[in-house]
């Protein structure tokens, strides 16, 4: 029970690191809130796009996965299927979660990297703010 628990808050944080930089006003603004709550350089904000990039790519087949396999398992709900059955069926959306969890976990780990001292300071008190920060629930 409590490696479920850790498992969906982790989940959650990891899910809630693309909507905090978000910002405001949604995706299309999502580096640009970073940068200025940050004081990002032009250089780390040049690296940001592409790291944040390259995780957008990655995750798009990822998502259609988990899209497909949360379909079947809602299907095979419903059809009262056998609990070996659910449990597999469940246990392939949480492998494509687990995916998307690394390829953005990745993605954070590669963009912390590039702050400076008082840019993490500044970052890890927006995630504790609004209950998480890198690499912890």
């Amino acid at each position: 029970m409590m490696n479920r628990r850790l498992l969906t808050a982790t989940l959650m944080l990891v899910a809630a690191l693309p909507v905090l930089a978000q910002g405001p006003r949604g995706r299309g603004n999502s580096l640009d809130f970073l940068a200025g709550y940050l004081s990002l350089t032009d250089s780390q904000k040049t690296q940001a796009t592409a790291i944040f990039a390259a995780a957008d790519t990655a995750s798009t087949t990822a998502r259609g996965t988990l899209t497909a396999a949360q379909d079947a398992l809602r299907a095979a709900v419903k059809l009262n299927r056998p609990d070996a059955e659910l449990d597999r069926l469940a246990a392939a959306v949480g492998v494509v979660e687990g995916n998307l969890a690394g390829i953005r976990a990745k993605a954070d780990a590669k963009f912390y990297i590039l702050l400076t001292a008082e840019q993490k300071t500044k970052y890890d008190a927006l995630l504790a703010s609004r209950g998480g920060g890198p690499g912890r629930p």
